[in-house]
């Protein structure tokens, strides 16, 4: 049985007078709940637009009006969370809260209702997502955040998700994430400072964690700001460098991989790392996705990988962005009004790759450490103002030797970031830095700087900027 006939079955059920139904027809038509014959006809409400009599419109301002200034959050909320005589359908409901006339404000008072069950409110959030409704989305996980956070000094966050009406940092400040990743999300964000994130993938040792060769990088970390209005100021996610080898006295390893971060991307875009100086025989370590390899010395002692990044690729901007939402989504259900669904997205964690460590050869030679890979950028606003972003690849370490005649390899660059400026209507002077890191000096035959024996350098990243699909 689809939905009309069982709409017509509940008009005609014996207990039903027509001018009950007249009465429904004419409250959703003014917009005027006096009108009903009962109250409890509110159940009622999807029957008279599937029949045709009110349209989509008619029945979101109508059951706006319920929820604001007649206090029926809960029995809506029940409503859609029992659909009630099978009328209060998945297909109805989103239809309902992607409706223009359906406020932020009665969204967030349906999710917040005693009424709503988890997995209820998740629908109605994915669907705002899904539907492109993304500046809806925010102010209604935002409608009832702080008004304002603003940041005048200098703060490192302990949270990775921050919401809040408006959030500021003033100029000359650096707020510091605590996490891989930080999620801001405002109706307005303005950064007249700068943010930093260091925290990626951590990087490669040498020498079983305690040798003279160098380190690898650790990877940058991640950003994500969803805003209506976003002024970005400073933000930088560049890999840390690669660590220089020291005095090679002490023992002779292979350096270890960087560890892997993690990337969103869309179609087409690619992320690379560099490869790490060659040693004796050209036993370098090799380019990671994105961190730069280690520095080798010989056959036997090979410079280790840079980072090999776990890379998620989606369609479109778009189909990223809502994937991102829908994490942000469960993210708030849980930890804000305490409603854990069934199944979740996860938060979309994102950042650079380590560096690869540098190898050593025992007392003659030690080779510098690869460069942190870049972590990445991805920025939603309606209207973005303007923004300096650095997602640039640490550079590769030094490498050192004892002896005419020795090799040892310095760290390759770490790769550049990924950015995504994804903006609704206007995209002000936006300058993204995504180049990869400097490769490290090498020393070979005719001693330091000898070009073989050098780390590559990083291969850039990629800044995307573009308009995405908005529709309320």
């Amino acid at each position: 049985m689809n939905v009309t006939s069982v709409a017509q079955a509940v008009w005609s059920y014996t207990p039903r007078s027509l001018t009950d139904i007249q009465s429904l027809v004419s409250a959703i038509q003014n917009n005027d709940p006096s009108l009903l014959s009962t109250l409890s006809d509110l159940m009622y409400v999807p029957a008279p637009y599937y029949a045709g009599q009110v349209s989509a419109t008619q029945v979101a301002a109508f059951v706006n009006n319920m929820i604001l200034n007649q206090g029926m959050a809960n029995a809506v909320a029940n409503f859609i969370s029992n659909n009630v005589y099978g009328l209060w359908t998945t297909s109805f409901t989103s239809q309902l809260v992607t409706n223009q006339y359906m406020s932020a404000t009665a969204i967030d008072m349906l999710l917040a209702s005693v009424s709503m069950t988890a997995n209820y409110a998740q629908f109605i959030l994915y669907q705002l997502a899904q539907n492109y409704n993304y500046n809806k989305w925010i102010y209604t996980v935002t409608a009832s955040a702080p008004s304002s956070i603003t940041f005048s000094t200098n703060v490192r966050l302990s949270t990775n998700v921050l919401i809040a009406q408006n959030i500021t940092i003033a100029s000359g400040v650096t707020v510091t994430c605590g996490t891989t990743t930080c999620f801001f999300i405002a109706q307005s964000f303005n950064n007249y400072g700068t943010i930093v994130n260091p925290n990626g993938a951590p990087a490669g040792t040498a020498w079983g964690g305690g040798g003279e060769s160098g380190y690898g990088g650790t990877g940058g970390g991640g950003i994500v700001v969803i805003a209506i209005t976003a002024a970005l100021g400073t933000i930088n996610v560049s890999g840390s460098p690669g660590i220089s080898a020291t005095t090679p006295y002490f023992g002779a390893a292979v350096g270890y991989p960087g560890l892997p971060g993690i990337f969103y991307t869309v179609s087409g875009v690619t992320i690379l790392g560099g490869t790490g100086g060659i040693g004796t025989n050209g036993y370098a370590g090799a380019a990671g996705i994105n961190g730069g390899g280690g520095g080798g010395t010989d056959s036997k002692y090979v410079g280790g990988s840079g980072g090999i990044a776990n890379v998620y690729s989606f369609s479109s901007p778009n189909a990223m962005l809502t994937y991102i939402l829908q994490g942000l989504s469960d993210w708030w259900l849980i930890n804000v009004f305490g409603k854990a669904p069934s199944s979740t997205t996860p938060l979309a964690f994102m950042y650079g790759s380590g560096g690869g460590g540098g190898a050593s050869a025992s007392g003659y030679e030690a080779a510098g450490g690869g460069g942190g890979g870049a972590g990445e950028v991805v920025v939603y606003g309606y209207n973005i103002l303007s923004g300096t972003i650095n997602a640039v690849g640490g550079t590769g370490g030094s490498a050192i030797a004892s002896c005419t005649g020795c090799y040892a390899g310095g760290g390759g660059g770490g790769g550049g970031g990924l950015v995504f400026i994804l903006y609704g209507a206007t995209s002000g002077n936006i300058t993204a830095n995504v180049a990869g890191g400097a490769g490290g000096t090498g020393y070979g035959a005719s001693g330091y700087n000898t070009p073989e024996n050098n780390g590559s350098a990083g291969v850039p990243g990629t800044a995307y900027i573009a308009a995405v699909t908005v529709n309320g």
